[in-house]
């Protein structure tokens, strides 16, 4: 239910600007707007309630409210959100005859008073539900305690275990040295990986296996919700039972630390912590373990990695299984060996194998599923195809479920809705980082709210991703086609068969995705009345779905982001969607600009994806987008082609005053349009041409410039493009790269002060910058460029390392390498975690 809670936050906002803004409206209709106001207030706070609750233990009576609420919300904004362009002058009132519910009432301030009043009479029945429902303080029913999941995974006989040996073996030796440290990062190994990836059975066949090498020992498991006495309490007993069997209850947490402190003094201990979600918690129970000595060790368990790295000590990130180990797991538990599958069986049990993804508990719920089922591959390929679209019921299944939903129960609702969104798509789709965000963006799941004082909205959705992959619930993927992909850090994700899986039936379940397969086929499990509702966000995977009835085209009014993925032929007519946010393209190589015909009646779209464009212009309509806040029409090619051409864009391009991000290749401007008027621009890569370049100077809000250099004529541009790069005192990103393999000597006089991020990897330098000092350069985190020279000097190496911020380091010399002086330097760098230095093919770290 957190998604209903999401959509208020992007509401009110916008409420609170109708009444500030500069929208003339009459006082009576201010006054129903801040009434309106009011009953929103209260139904966000009991929303949030709600959405503390997870959503198996929700009443069905709260259920429904919570839909009707979040169903309502989006409708208000959809109407406030198409309000706002009529005032401003931008929406004719020939187009509101289309616009159907709230919004063909908007034409002067009598027809808003009646909009208001409609909206307020439809709050005021959902409140009156939430009243009948007790919404606020019965949100939850009676919760059934399940058996814990783990209890499985500590009694498994030790002939079981497959897979764990190398990661135990490597563990068991870092547990048993002993330098005489009493320091308790020495003392302490966290092991971090996703759930259902055999943590918790690591981390009890080490202490099975150890605890005998030590005075005392204990092994608790902390959960999502600990009662931390409790915890203590079990600690106390396992050190000694029978000093320890009858503690008084009375005990505050306190006396419960300073009892395990003094029992475990100058005793040498092993402990293993399992299953800590919180820092808090960790925060807590390390009271009473932390003055570790005499070899004392403790394990920590958790799927989150900044927990991990909060606990400090060694962090030990777990990985999948091998494909041989996950068929040796897979063959033992449904054949009762190791490899005996038959012949018949192989191909599916490979596809079963690959969902799987090597996690323990995925490979051992899917063989107790077929086990069950006869023999055949005609039976298994159904189970796998189930599973895919969530339609198994299956005791075993559900339990995976429930252990893989505490991770989503445990997110702040923000995050929730970010990765619900991951539900669009396709299974082993390579998600980039950059669309991921852009999206959230354009449907307002990153808003003010959450965002601290000097960071960007842009910054706070790279937050949202690292977050979802150190609670590992999407996997860090690289991509050797990003031409970021050599800066250290992360710019795309996947997502684990299981967890796809998981999301996909919480998005159907909260109507919060469609989707439909090449089959026509729905993912999830849906209802009947599941099916009646309003489709809000649409995905279509290489799925020829038919609109051409005006029910089916009713069904679209309410959209607000349609993705498609696979060969774009054809596309839904775009006058179809009134309330478009999100229009994500992934192979557009199959059509022409007609196909984007009524793309001027996208009034309210912020995010506009064209992959692999093959048209070789924009239509003019593009300038109707008055919304629009990100253009993505990078990798524009021919059908049947690997080269980029030339997209020309229209004169009607320069009325696009709210576009803060363009990404693009090889652009041609119509004669008269001049990309300096883009003042908006806050995110610009191209390819360069002259007139491109003398234009950047103009764009003084640019904060990112990536700029692709595809001839071998490019010394002139980029000696020129110099100057203008002076004039963009805002700019934090710089990346000058070459498309083709050559090289030359450029002389970079000066790069703006405000720099967290230089890329010149193809343009060489023949002296070391000045500009690289820590007065120039004091924000700045990644630096990579090519030096023209032999060796570097002591003093170069000793300015990079004055460098405060600096993260990243990638040097290439053209001859030469680093003599011994260099490296003993270097490695004193303050800041930097990574040294990639080039000489000829060989790379020096």
């Amino acid at each position: 239910m957190n998604i209903a809670t999401g959509a208020m936050n992007t509401l009110l906002p916008k409420l609170g600007e109708l009444l500030v803004g500069e929208y003339k409206l009459q006082k009576g209709v201010k006054g129903e707007i801040e009434e309106l106001e009011k009953e929103l207030k209260g139904m966000t706070a009991a929303l949030h309630k709600v959405a503390e609750t997870p959503v198996d233990q929700l009443d069905q009576q709260v259920k429904i409210w919570a839909s009707e609420v979040r169903e309502l919300s989006y409708d208000i904004e959809d109407a406030i959100d198409t309000f706002m362009l009529k005032c401003k002058g931008h929406e004719p009132a020939t187009s509101f005859k289309k616009v159907t519910n709230l919004f063909n009432k908007f034409k002067t301030n009598h027809q808003i008073h009646g909009v208001m009043k409609d909206i307020m009479d439809q709050v005021k029945k959902v409140s009156e539900r939430r009243d009948r429902y007790i919404v606020d303080d019965n949100a939850a029913r009676p919760t059934v305690v399940d058996v814990d999941s783990r209890l499985e995974a500590m009694y498994r006989k030790a002939t079981e275990l497959i897979g764990i040996s190398k990661p135990k073996n490597e563990l068991t030796k870092q547990l048993l040295e002993y330098d005489g440290s009493s320091s308790q990062q020495s003392n302490i190994i966290s092991i971090v990986g996703f759930g259902g990836l055999g943590k918790t059975t690591l981390a009890n066949s080490l202490f099975q296996e150890l605890k005998a090498k030590f005075d005392s020992y204990c092994f608790v498991s902390v959960s999502l919700n600990p009662d931390i006495n409790k915890i203590l309490k079990n600690i106390l007993l396992q050190l000694d039972e029978k000093m320890y069997s009858h503690i008084d209850e009375t005990w505050e947490t306190k006396q419960l630390i300073d009892k395990i402190r003094d029992f475990l003094n100058n005793r040498r201990f092993l402990c293993v912590i399992d299953d800590v979600w919180k820092k808090s918690a960790w925060d807590t129970i390390k009271l009473a373990v932390q003055d570790a000595k005499l070899g004392s060790k403790i394990i920590v368990t958790t799927r989150n990695k900044v927990v991990a790295e909060h606990a400090g000590g060694g962090v030990y990130e777990m990985k999948p299984l091998s494909d041989d180990d996950s068929r040796q797991l897979f063959c033992k538990r449904i054949f009762d060996s190791n490899d005996d599958c038959p012949a018949d069986l192989c191909g599916v049990t490979e596809k079963i194998l690959k969902k799987c993804g090597g996690v323990p508990l995925a490979i051992i719920t899917t063989a107790c599923l077929l086990a069950s089922k006869p023999r055949n591959s005609e039976e298994w390929d159904k189970v796998n195809k189930s599973i895919s679209l969530g339609l198994e019921n299956n005791l075993d299944v559900d339990k995976m479920r429930k252990i893989l939903s505490l991770s989503y129960n445990d997110l702040p609702f923000h995050l929730k809705t970010c990765l619900l969104s991951l539900s669009k798509y396709p299974e082993d789709e390579l998600i980039r980082k950059d669309v991921l965000i852009w999206g959230w963006l354009a449907e307002g799941f990153i808003t003010d709210e959450t965002r601290p004082v000097g960071t960007s909205l842009q910054e706070i959705g790279e937050s949202y991703f690292n977050e979802l992959i150190n609670r590992s619930l999407i996997q860090p993927m690289s991509e050797d086609n990003f031409w970021d992909e050599d800066d250290g850090k992360v710019h795309a994700c996947k997502v684990h068969d299981m967890v796809l899986e998981l999301i996909n039936q919480l998005s159907v379940e909260e109507d919060f995705v469609t989707t439909y397969l090449s089959d026509g086929q729905q993912t999830g499990k849906h209802t009947c009345t599941a099916q009646k509702k309003k489709i809000r966000r649409l995905s279509l995977h290489n799925s020829n779905k038919s609109y051409a009835s005006p029910e089916a085209r009713e069904k679209l009014s309410k959209v607000r982001s349609i993705t498609i993925f696979g060969k774009v032929d054809s596309i839904p007519p775009l006058s179809s969607f009134h309330v478009l946010r999100v229009l994500q393209l992934e192979d557009c190589s199959g059509m022409d600009k007609n196909h984007l015909n009524h793309l001027d009646k996208l009034r309210l779209l912020r995010f506009l994806r064209l992959g692999h464009y093959s048209a070789t212009e924009l239509p003019e309509s593009i300038g109707k987008l008055e919304s629009l806040e990100t253009l993505d029409i990078r990798g524009a090619r021919k059908p049947s082609s690997f080269k980029s051409h030339k997209v020309l864009f229209p004169m009607s391009f320069a009325k696009l005053r709210k576009l803060l991000r363009l990404y693009a290749g090889r652009v041609k401007l119509a004669q008269g349009l001049m990309l300096g008027d883009m003042k908006s621009l806050q995110e610009l890569v191209i390819e360069a041409t002259r007139k491109v370049i003398k234009e950047i100077g103009n764009l003084t809000e640019l904060r990112t410039l990536r700029i692709v250099f595809g001839s071998e004529k490019t010394f002139e541009l980029k000696e020129s493009i110099q100057t203008s790069i002076q004039r963009l005192t805002n700019l934090q990103d710089l990346d000058l790269r070459n498309n083709i393999s050559f090289e030359e000597i450029i002389d970079m006089q000066q790069v703006p002060s405000g720099l967290q991020r230089l890329f010149m990897p193809d343009s060489f330098m023949k002296a070391f910058p000045c500009w690289i000092n820590s007065l120039m350069l004091s924000r700045l985190t990644t630096l990579s460029i090519c030096l023209d020279f032999e060796y570097l000097q002591s003093d170069h190496l000793d300015r990079l390392a004055e460098l405060p911020s600096l993260r990243f380091l990638r040097l290439q010399l053209r001859r030469g390498g680093l003599n011994d002086l260099d490296l003993e330097n270097l490695y004193s760098l303050r800041h930097a975690t990574i040294y990639s230095f080039d000489d000829d093919s060989k790379a020096h770290k």
